[in-house]
């Protein structure tokens, strides 16, 4: 399972999202900007705070890094 923690207007969650939708992966997308509930889980799960987070197998990448989602795409 994928899961993006992105807000509103923000450029490397689109990119991410973008990318994502490139390569065919189906991911669920957590609006944290209007999500409380989601805020909380990105914070508690990955104990960041900047978005995007991206949330595949248990595992997070921060930011907009291509290589390390690749790499737990596999």
């Amino acid at each position: 399972m994928v899961k993006v923690y992105s807000i509103n207007e923000c450029p490397w969650c689109k990119k991410v999202k973008a990318y994502l939708d490139q390569k065919g992966v189906d991911y669920q997308e957590i609006n944290v900007e209007e999500d409380e509930q989601g805020f909380q889980a990105m914070l508690n799960l990955s104990k960041q705070r900047n978005v995007p987070v991206i949330e595949i197998n248990n595992d997070f990448v921060v930011g907009f890094d291509r290589e390390k989602i690749d790499e737990l795409l596999k």
